[in-house]
């Protein structure tokens, strides 16, 4: 009896992911946003935002996976996630529970080999999508992102403007100097397989690549996305 009911539990807690529907991990730093020492718009070597998006970089490339990140959060999604999985445990274990704790362990290892100021630890979840809502799920976090960082502006130049509209709040942050910095990451910043995309251009169907970090050529990096337009704002 105890044996069907602990299972039950395990079972409750530990659902299976599809092994060929895109898998997404999403993470997200323990306590950064409450960090005053670090800044959500501006990057610099070894900063917060840098290290950040040399992650995004190496794991997208390692695992030819999208990466989508801004303030304190980062999304991947693995189109083949079977590559993830194998790599993690070579008994192809698809339990969500086991694949985030094996991969936060490997994020939190080559953030923190990198980010000296303090370590940062990571809150994570661990989900399957369907194939056509990939770019549905980038542009829901966008949109977070958007969010997070127009408040985060206006809270950093002391202004209150309570639960007011995100068109109202982006039009307050444009009167900001800082401005300028800001627009260049409001949507978030998008890497696919170590290439970093323009992220307009990827909503409009386009891959249009920006940079791949490491210098590589562009030429060489073929990149396949998933569109639908069953996304809904």
């Amino acid at each position: 009896m105890w044996n069907d009911y602990f299972y039950q539990i395990q079972n409750k807690y530990n659902m299976r992911v599809s092994t060929k529907e895109p898998l997404v991990i999403r993470l997200d730093g323990k306590d950064v946003t409450k960090d005053t020492s670090i800044n959500f718009i501006y990057s610099y070597k070894d900063s917060f935002l840098e290290v950040l998006e040399k992650s995004a970089w190496y794991f997208s490339k390692k695992y030819h996976c999208y990466a989508l990140f801004g303030t304190d959060e980062i999304s991947f999604v693995f189109t083949n996630p079977m590559e993830l999985i194998e790599d993690l445990d070579s008994s192809k274990v698809t339990h969500s529970n086991e694949i985030i704790a094996m991969f936060i362990q490997y994020f939190f290892d080559y953030f923190n080999s990198i980010y000296k100021d303090r370590k940062i630890f990571f809150h994570g979840k661990c989900f399957s999508i369907p194939g056509g809502k990939v770019v549905s799920y980038i542009k829901y976090r966008s949109k977070s992102i958007k969010n997070v960082l127009t408040t985060y502006l206006l809270k950093k130049n002391n202004i209150k403007m309570g639960h007011s509209k995100i068109e109202e709040r982006l039009k307050r942050c444009e009167e900001l100097g800082e401005y300028e910095t800001l627009k260049s990451i409001i949507n978030g910043t998008l890497y696919f397989d170590g290439a970093k995309l323009d992220i307009e251009e990827f909503f409009n169907g386009n891959n249009v690549i920006i940079d791949t970090l490491d210098g590589s050529n562009n030429e060489e990096i073929e990149i396949e996305c998933y569109y639908s337009d069953e996304y809904v704002e």
